[in-house]
């Protein structure tokens, strides 16, 4: 078990070397300015519009880069279902969606926390711990030891 500390205010600095190698940093394109809806634009007079990645951040991470990149790609496909996001964003939704992934493909014990601001420290199993941000939004996954009951 290993103790982190997180807080969604403190926006992590590392982590360029992962976004560029799991492909999810943001692509603007030569000359393209990003409108008021969130798609970029190919330029002035372009026409033609092309959905923007989120920028995905890794803060912190004690886990296997397969499972960061499920976690990513759950937490954009979710943030991209939701109908008022990014004006409203729902983090119990986010969070129960990563959590019962990871529960179904890893087993139990997952936890998530979402949000645009909070503080934690919590103690996960070792190659359980992720903290990363989806553009604005902060999100803490990681999993607990589970002891059988005693009965």
């Amino acid at each position: 078990m290993r103790g982190q500390q997180g807080s969604g205010e403190a926006a992590g600095r590392r982590g360029g070397a992962v976004r560029s190698l799991l492909g999810v940093e943001r692509r603007l394109a030569e000359g393209g300015a990003e409108g008021p809806s969130g798609k970029q634009t190919a330029g002035a007079g372009g026409g033609e519009e092309e959905e923007r990645k989120a920028v995905v951040r890794v803060v912190a991470a004690d886990m296997p880069p397969a499972l960061q990149r499920l976690a990513f790609r759950c937490a954009r496909d979710e943030l991209a279902a939701m109908p008022h996001y990014p004006r409203r964003l729902e983090p119990k939704r986010l969070a129960l969606a990563l959590k019962k992934e990871f529960d179904t493909a890893y087993g139990p014990a997952w936890h998530c926390i979402v949000g645009t601001s909070f503080g934690s420290y919590v103690t996960h199993a070792r190659g359980g711990f992720l903290y990363f941000s989806v553009d604005k939004v902060y999100i803490l996954l990681f999993r607990t030891a589970v002891e059988p009951s005693p009965h």
